[in-house]
């Protein structure tokens, strides 16, 4: 399993714990125009109804044992942990992690549990019970930010070893091209850009094919997509059948 530059994911960590200090709220989700707690919470009930639960009930997804690569402090796995047995949150940036797991006990929610990684490595030690259990592993607004694509394959494998057989994985990418004015921003110095331009925040473009290159190599396979070759690419992929449920 290839799982990448370790001194690329260590770079992200330090990133995302210093956004985690700065506000979580604003640098989680950048669409907004000032950091709203209300807004930031209310969006991710609004993620959970109007779109990660239809493609869980679409795709007969048993609602047992959710995965979130990338929780943050936990937008989205507190309102699906309504509808799952068990949710399991990761994240590179341990603040994070913390602020979610002090959320989950103020709150009372019994059903979730958050743990801090370094990488696809990590990943796979901490979650390694939960290998072939998964029913739905999910990822949204993270791999945009990922600058190493075998870090990402790395990722890739490790939730092709967690899914379960009939599980769904729900992955999103930024696969827009990568034109003149998108080259020039990535170019510049950070100093003169935007702060959401910046290394470590700024979304970076990857071609569909890239991406399903890394999802082969990891041995899982597109089930559907949607909005391609926009901003916000959705991947839905499953493990191929073992040899043994062909015969």
């Amino acid at each position: 399993m290839n799982t990448g530059d370790t001194r690329s994911t260590s770079e992200a960590a330090r990133s995302w714990e210093r956004f985690a200090e700065l506000d979580p709220y604003l640098y989680i989700l950048t669409t907004m125009k000032r950091s709203d707690p209300r807004e930031f919470w209310l969006s991710g009930e609004q993620t959970v109804r109007a779109e990660l639960l239809p493609i869980v009930q679409s795709n007969a997804v048993r609602p047992e044992i959710g995965l979130e690569v990338g929780s943050g402090i936990g937008r989205l796995t507190f309102p699906l942990a309504r509808h799952f047995q068990t949710v399991v949150g990761v994240d590179v940036a341990r603040g994070m992690v913390e602020r979610a797991t002090s959320l989950a006990r103020h709150k009372g929610i019994q059903n979730v549990s958050f743990s801090s990684i370094t990488g696809p490595e990590d990943f796979l030690q901490h979650a390694g019970n939960l290998a072939g259990t998964c029913n739905f592993i999910y990822s949204l607004l993270v791999f945009q930010h990922i600058p190493d694509l075998s870090v990402i394959e790395g990722y890739l494998h490790v939730i092709r070893i967690l899914l379960h057989e009939q599980g769904l994985a729900y992955l999103q990418f930024d696969t827009r091209p990568k034109n003149l004015a998108y080259r020039l921003k990535t170019s510049l110095p950070d100093l003169l850009l935007p702060r959401f331009w910046r290394t470590g925040i700024r979304r970076i473009r990857r071609s569909p094919e890239e991406i399903e290159t890394s999802i082969r190599r990891a041995s899982l396979k597109v089930v559907a997509e949607l909005t391609p070759r926009s901003a916000y690419h959705r991947y839905l992929l499953r493990r191929p059948p073992c040899p043994r449920d062909t015969k």
